[in-house]
């Protein structure tokens, strides 16, 4: 037997085996029947060879015992504290407990009352409040993003956190080690670690990891904690607007909302942070040392941290999402730059679409990724034909991850609506159960409708056949992209 031969055979015999474990793996039908094309694909070895990279979601099997274990005692030890100090939830959300509960299910961290909450409707803003925030702390500043950038606003943090170092202030400092290769490789990285800033990467990539876990799950959270009293969290990395602009694709500025936090919910980020650093340097801590005891306002809203991403448990942050599109009486809104529904979520946004809900999706005119742009469009005339409301937004790459469901409930934070984001990033989301905020948030998306085209269905059915088509094979990439 050649070396040829072989090589075919063995590349059969694997196709087999790996579709094998497919069908048994009890997955959602569309990803069984995506992979399952992927591997008939005639050209040898190229099927095995991306599931082996992608083909499984593997954060690692002893990663995902400590991230269990870390939970269990962070969560159990944090939650004696909110309820001695009464910052627990009481009645407040209780038309809304279902969605509470399932939340508390997916991300272990409670409602908590007595937040202020602010948005910001770009990154200036937010980065301004920020530097101000940190140049203010007293005990410590923590912050978790996806993406870091070696300078501009990447240079004005980094430089307030030297400042804060300089006063006493303990610093650190968790980037994604892809969305921020170039800063941890960088000077400003050697800057920080030079002023006792601790900088860490989150899930870095190795060959060594590679045996043991699935390289693209990454860690997409934005998160910055000052103080255990002050958080921030949205979709806006520690970036400019200017970042990641594609000219030639005209894809850009990108338009990220973030939410600034002061109460009781800012605790339950820093405990999605800290334990994502006890992952990645082994030093795990007590809730105690970060939690400060801070007399809750009377008033507030009640807020819930919802952070996601692979692990043991089955729920996921599309349950929450699709429980909220099924709660909804009157009006959902929902923003998303990436927008490749699963089977469940299309359908929660066409039902409610059906029983008299006014659904409005508003997703970005062009977007920085070919094959996921491509996908996304090819759901649209199902969502039409149901009456919901697609718009697509002119100005640049909208970023903003929202959604509020009759103007009593908001959702924002990191995740898409994405197979990506709910099954594959570690991501976290905020569930704000307060009209006010809510009105806020549905502000900020009806001003992204008036900067939109909205899309008609009788034209829209009238593309050429060509593009329906290159939509409708990206779509088949859908549970796999």
């Amino acid at each position: 037997m050649n070396i040829a031969t072989a090589l075919f055979i063995a590349d059969y015999v694997c196709r087999v085996i790996l579709a094998g474990r497919v069908i048994m793996s009890r997955r959602p039908v569309p990803a069984t029947l995506a992979w399952l094309m992927v591997l008939l694909v005639p050209v040898p070895w190229v099927g095995v060879v991306c599931y082996a990279i992608v083909g499984e979601i593997r954060p690692g099997r002893g990663r995902v015992a400590r991230q269990e274990s870390i939970t269990r005692e962070l969560v159990s030890e944090a939650s004696v504290l909110w309820r001695a100090r009464g910052q627990d939830w009481g009645e407040e959300c209780e038309p809304y407990r279902h969605l509470a509960d399932l939340a508390t299910l997916v991300g272990d961290l409670p409602p908590l009352r007595g937040n202020l909450v602010s948005l910001f409707a770009g990154s200036a803003g937010m980065i301004d409040s920020l530097v101000r925030d940190i140049d203010a702390a007293r005990s410590h500043c923590h912050l978790l993003y996806y993406i870091w950038m070696d300078h501009s606003a990447g240079e004005r943090v980094a430089e307030a956190l030297v400042r804060a170092r300089g006063r006493g202030v303990a610093c650190r400092v968790l980037a994604d080690a892809v969305g921020s290769k170039a800063f941890l490789g960088g000077a400003l990285t050697s800057r920080l670690r030079r002023a006792g800033v601790e900088v860490v990467a989150a899930l870095p990539v190795s060959a060594a990891r590679a045996l043991a876990a699935r390289l693209d799950v990454r860690n997409h959270r934005k998160i910055a904690v000052i103080d255990g009293w002050i958080a921030y969290t949205g979709s806006q990395n520690i970036t400019d607007e200017r970042f990641g602009y594609h000219p030639i694709r005209r894809a850009g500025p990108w338009i990220d909302a973030s939410a600034r936090i002061e109460g009781p919910a800012a605790q339950a980020l820093a405990l999605v942070l800290l334990r994502d650093w006890a992952l990645e340097t082994g030093r795990a801590e007590h809730a105690d040392t970060w939690l400060p005891e801070r007399a809750v306002p009377g008033a507030g809203s009640l807020v819930q941290v919802v952070p996601s991403g692979p692990g043991a448990s089955r729920a996921t942050i599309r349950d929450v999402v699709v429980s909220a599109l099924f709660a909804a009486r009157e009006e959902v809104l929902l923003t998303t730059p990436y927008f490749v529904p699963d089977e469940a979520t299309k359908e929660a946004l066409i039902g409610a679409a059906l029983r008299g809900v006014r659904v409005s999706v508003v997703v970005p005119k062009r977007s920085d990724g070919m094959i996921v742009g491509a996908a996304g469009r090819s759901h649209l005339s199902e969502l039409l034909a149901a009456g919901v409301r697609v718009y697509r937004h002119r100005p640049g790459l909208l970023h903003a991850k929202t959604l509020t469901v009759d103007s009593d409930v908001a959702m924002i934070g990191s995740a898409n609506i994405d197979m990506r984001s709910f099954y594959i990033n570690y991501e976290v989301t905020l569930f704000v159960y307060d009209s006010d905020v809510a009105s806020q948030v549905r502000l900020l998306q009806t001003g992204y409708m008036e900067e939109s085209d909205e899309i008609d269905e009788a034209e829209w059915t009238r593309r050429p056949i060509w593009t329906r088509a290159l939509e409708n094979t990206a779509r088949l990439l859908t549970p796999v992209l």
